[in-house]
């Protein structure tokens, strides 16, 4: 068995992997391959530890954990979550419906995003659901909305902070600094529109602001990004206070997201290779400074609900992705001696590139575990890209009928699936200690072609 730190809800057993107390071989024998699998049991404890540690340190107000449907939008993963008392952070009609499908209290969900129609906007008005503006036109919408519906449209400013003090370079393009990547990105309205907008609510009878929204993502797991972050959060509050009538104060403040996972595997972050701190680490930052920064602008905290998204940490290590060997090939002649195991699942399924050189996920044999990890193989999908998912990695001698395992894939991997080559996508299952259910059922070949129209001339 290779050395591999294995998340508290896997195991080896007697040779092969489990999940919380599922053997992976029997899942995808009776559920079939490529499949996702999602722990139930992880899921819940990594929400817990999030709200707990929090609140811990924020005793004047509620912690609200706003976890983003984007990383995991199933519906049946999102009604664990709204049972365990989570709120949700939504992008689109999708997955507000999502949110809708999955039980999520109306005061807990956040319709977030850019280009907001009058569908959506119609929508959280009518439920009462808080809207995220992330442009000046949003506000009229609201306001027009609000008043033919005789209601008062909830709604949060996403502002940019900028952090003048930071020169940390971003963990997504080390090229850059977080300080200029969190100014540039698309999302927000920029601080000057900010300004411009905020004499227009003393004239806007149908909306309320109930307080600032920001995400800045995963651009560093380091504490002082955090504290420069709700620093500059604050300092925008001022700004907000100052510019508004009357003697407002926030009752919702965001401090969105971007909290790593525990593992720290990521696809999508360029560096990782440092050290990870604990959820108490960033809990203590981000409430204390909070508070600090709001006393000393002569605000108190008391009251305000403290939104955090950590979508990524909370989904990554609750995922596995399974799927089959179906071919072995050995190349001996001009001197090689180079295997390839072909599978069943793809690049396309795993949002990942066409040739990789490390394997981007931890990667198990699970009928084979605890066997040497010894023969090198080109671990290959089944599309006809070049779809080296694994190149000349090292793992047991392979055969045909093998079941592998990409770990810590439960967070943006599965909603990035495609058709590509017209295959249907994978399915999904959740594990709740020995019992495995379907959660998403796999794509047909027919729901492949559902939305294809031949026109009556091509018939």
């Amino acid at each position: 068995m290779k050395d591999l730190k294995l998340n508290p809800n896997l195991s080896i057993r007697n040779g092969r992997l489990f999940i919380e107390e599922m053997d992976t071989v029997e899942i995808a024998e009776k559920f079939g391959t490529p499949l996702f699998v999602v722990s139930e049991k992880i899921l819940v404890e990594n929400y817990r530890a999030f709200q707990d540690s929090f609140q811990k340190y924020y005793p004047e107000g509620r912690i609200r954990v706003m976890a983003a449907v984007k990383a995991n939008p199933t519906v049946a993963i999102r009604r664990v979550l709204s049972r365990e008392g989570c709120g949700c952070d939504t992008f689109g009609m999708g997955e507000l419906e999502t949110a809708l499908r999955g039980n999520v209290p109306y005061e807990d969900i956040a319709v977030n995003g850019s280009i907001k129609g009058p569908e959506i906007i119609k929508k959280a008005v009518e439920l009462g659901i808080p809207i995220i503006l992330d442009n000046k036109d949003e506000l009229d919408m609201c306001q027009e909305e609000g008043a033919r519906q005789g209601k008062i449209a909830k709604v949060l400013l996403r502002i940019k902070p900028y952090m003048k003090d930071l020169d940390e370079p971003s963990d997504f393009f080390p090229a850059r600094l977080i300080r200029d990547m969190t100014q540039t990105v698309k999302y927000g309205i920029p601080t000057s529109e900010v300004i411009e907008m905020l004499p227009k609510f003393a004239n806007m009878p149908n909306v309320h602001l109930e307080g600032v929204h920001t995400h800045a993502g995963r651009h560093s797991k380091k504490p002082v990004f955090w504290k420069s972050l709700v620093t500059s959060i604050v300092d925008m509050i001022k700004v907000i206070h100052d510019g508004v009538e009357g003697d407002w104060r926030p009752e919702i403040v965001s401090v969105g997201g971007g909290f790593p996972a525990d593992m720290d595997k990521e696809t999508r972050v360029a560096v990782t290779d440092y050290e990870t701190p604990h959820i108490e680490d960033f809990a203590k930052v981000v409430t204390g400074t909070f508070r600090d920064e709001m006393n000393r602008h002569g605000f108190s905290t008391k009251g305000i609900i403290l939104e955090i998204e950590p979508g990524r940490a909370m989904y990554n290590e609750s995922g596995i992705h399974l799927f089959k060997v179906h071919n072995m090939k050995h190349e001996t002649a001009h001197g090689m001696d180079y295997q390839w195991a072909e599978t069943d699942t793809s690049e396309t399924f795993l949002s990942i590139g066409g040739l990789n050189v490390v394997p981007p996920f931890d990667l198990v044999a699970c009928n084979k575990a605890d066997q040497p990890y010894d023969t090198k193989v080109d671990v290959v999908g089944i599309t006809c890209n070049y779809d080296c998912l694994a190149e000349q990695t090292e793992m047991p001698q392979l055969e045909k009928g093998d079941i592998l395992a990409f770990l810590n894939t439960g967070s943006y991997i599965e909603p990035y699936t495609c058709n590509f080559n017209a295959l249907p996508r994978p399915g999904m299952v959740l594990v709740n200690g020995d019992t495995c259910e379907w959660v998403k059922t796999p794509e047909t070949q027919d729901e492949v072609f559902s939305r294809h129209v031949v026109p009556e001339r091509l018939q």
